[in-house]
């Protein structure tokens, strides 16, 4: 495995156990009465322990693999990242716009059109990333 494979695959599961962990820690009727203070402190610490995985897998990886990570990226991969950010912004695009739709149907407020919007992003880099690891599996 390459270094950026293992560094799409550090991403997508850090991605996907933090917005799990962000997700379960949500008081049951957030998007019609949201507690911004609690939702905020929830998000910080989502968003730090993000960096610090991130900083400590990436840093691992990297010492086992000197010459991997420093190698520049190939065409390859490039065009690996550039497919799987093509499918990722449709996928935010589609996701934004009808959960702000639904949302304000259901009677949110900012806070909670806000939040959505932000998952609705989240949920856009994990697809990102799982079509990274799915190109580099294939070998496109």
């Amino acid at each position: 495995m390459s270094f950026r494979e293992k560094s799409a695959w550090i991403t997508l599961i850090t991605l996907v156990l933090l917005t799990l962990f962000f997700v379960t820690h949500l008081p049951p009727s957030w998007m019609l009465t949201p507690q911004p203070g609690f939702m905020f402190h929830v998000l910080v610490a989502g968003v730090v322990a993000f960096v610090v995985i991130e900083i400590i897998a990436h840093v691992i990886v990297a010492i086992r693999a000197p010459r991997d990570a420093q190698a520049p990226r190939d065409e390859r991969e490039r065009l690996i990242a550039l497919k799987a950010t093509s499918i990722a912004a449709y996928v935010y695009a589609i996701l934004s716009l009808g959960s702000v739709f639904v949302v304000i149907h259901l009677g949110a407020n900012a806070m909670g059109v806000g939040f959505c919007v932000f998952l609705s992003f989240v949920v856009a880099e994990i697809v990102n990333y799982a079509a990274r690891v799915v190109y580099y599996r294939r070998g496109v």
